[in-house]
């Protein structure tokens, strides 16, 4: 049975240097992951590592979508996933 989107929370990673790592699994809703963008811009700004990267995914596995990310290469800003 596969799991839908309605039913898979999303997933809050960081990659400090290699491999991505769950920070945490949040749920659904507009307001939650606005909540969770803003605690995650916090830390951003405040990290001593320049490279450090975020993204939002779908808990899908074994390849999750990433719905949006954040990193040096966006200036700091949350950037969506562009639609083909």
């Amino acid at each position: 049975m596969s799991a839908t989107p309605d039913t898979c929370p999303n997933r809050l990673q960081v990659n400090t240097a290699g491999a991505w790592k769950t920070v945490m699994t949040f749920g659904h809703g507009g307001e939650t992951m606005e909540r969770v963008k803003q605690a995650a811009q916090a830390l951003h700004e405040a990290s001593v590592s320049p490279g450090t990267a975020w993204r939002i995914t779908t808990t899908t596995d074994p390849s999750p979508d990433v719905l949006c990310h954040m990193g040096k290469n966006t200036n700091g800003i949350w950037l969506g996933r562009t639609e083909p």
